[in-house]
């Protein structure tokens, strides 16, 4: 019974073999890459910007929607108001 552990291969085979196994790899890392990048993208293009409200700007909104007599619809807070004024006149007072 043979042994094909030790079985005795011609060079030029093991060559290719390495060689193939090379090139798979390098073409592995490639495919890894081009995905990598084309996540990066994706996540860059959904990825939403969120700005938190500071405590001082907070008390800013509220004193000045009182002031203003704003109504703000119901499940809606001060990011309703940020985006329904965005040139912040709160912050001008």
């Amino acid at each position: 019974m043979r042994n094909f552990l030790t079985m005795e291969v011609e060079s030029w085979v093991g060559s290719v073999f390495v060689i193939g196994l090379a090139l798979f790899f390098v073409g592995l890392i490639f495919i890894t890459m081009r995905n990598f990048n084309s996540d990066i993208s994706i996540m860059n293009s959904t990825q939403a910007k969120v700005k938190g409200i500071s405590a001082t700007e907070s008390v800013l909104i509220r004193d000045w929607v009182k002031q203003n007599d704003i109504k703000i619809p119901d499940g809606k807070g001060y990011r309703y108001v940020i985006s329904k004024y965005p040139a912040r006149p709160w912050l001008t007072q």
